[in-house]
């Protein structure tokens, strides 16, 4: 679970790491949903909830999640 957490709108723009590889790039996000959008690496849409975050890299401007690719549609 993260503890510290800048806005969500700092993260617009971060790569997207599930367990086993890629899933795309953060597209924007709503705070106050707990959500994220995740623009797949087909073009489409996912919203996440904040919870899936395992970890985020600032300087490798990275989100890692503690998910699957699988588990992440789109």
């Amino acid at each position: 679970m993260i503890t510290r957490v800048r806005p969500v709108g700092v993260l617009v723009g971060y790569a997207v790491e599930a367990v086993d590889g890629p899933v795309g790039t953060i597209h924007r996000g709503t705070y106050d949903r707990g959500r994220l959008v995740v623009l797949s690496r087909n073009e489409v849409e996912v919203t996440l909830p904040v919870d899936a975050i395992q970890r985020i890299d600032h300087r490798g401007r990275t989100v890692y999640l503690g998910v699957s690719r699988e588990s992440v549609a789109g």
